[in-house]
């Protein structure tokens, strides 16, 4: 070995054993760091119906408030209902747009439109949009946590039919 390689070689072994000494210091002595609110488990959504509109895709954002994607690539409007019935998103395939007077659009946490002339303002130029909705984390202790309850999304076509997503929650303890 040079000493190039020798002082090289110490290096490697000196911070080795010192990230060595510090995990084995914080973990062996001190155990995992206290935390208070942690949750028991975390509520699990899943879809159980898709509604046979032509170009109309939907997933689950999973995460730990689950959320929706919608996917619209029709030819006629669709407007997804809000929690009180109202037109609250409306899809073309070329764009996303929000009634921003909507009751479910002023209850998300992350709203960032803001109230124009009109009430429906561009979210999207894409034709999709996820979004954290509440009947998504609806979950009601049922008193075991073993039951699933089952939650709706109401959709309108254009020529004033509508149809649901559908599914249901579960609680998934945290292991």
């Amino acid at each position: 070995m040079t000493i190039g390689q020798t002082g090289n070689h110490l290096v490697s072994l000196a911070i080795g054993g010192l990230a060595a000494l510090a995990a084995s210091g914080l973990a062996g002595a001190h155990g995992a760091p206290e935390v208070e609110g942690v949750p028991d488990g975390i509520v699990k959504a899943h879809i159980t119906k898709r509604p046979d509109i032509p170009g109309l895709s939907a997933m689950i954002l999973d995460a730990p408030r689950p959320g929706i994607l919608l996917r619209y690539k029709g030819q006629e409007p669709l407007t997804v209902l809000g929690t009180d019935g109202e037109a609250f998103i409306r899809f073309t395939r070329k764009e996303v747009t929000v009634n921003t007077d909507s009751p479910s659009w002023k209850a998300l946490p992350n709203q960032s439109a803001e109230p124009g002339q009109t009430p429906w303002v561009t979210l999207s130029q894409s034709g999709s949009f996820g979004w954290l909705d509440s009947r998504l984390n609806a979950l009601h202790d049922s008193g075991d946590g073993s039951a699933a309850q089952t939650w709706s999304i109401s959709v309108a076509t254009a020529d004033g039919g509508t149809d649901r997503i559908e599914g249901e929650l579960r609680f998934t303890p945290i292991q």
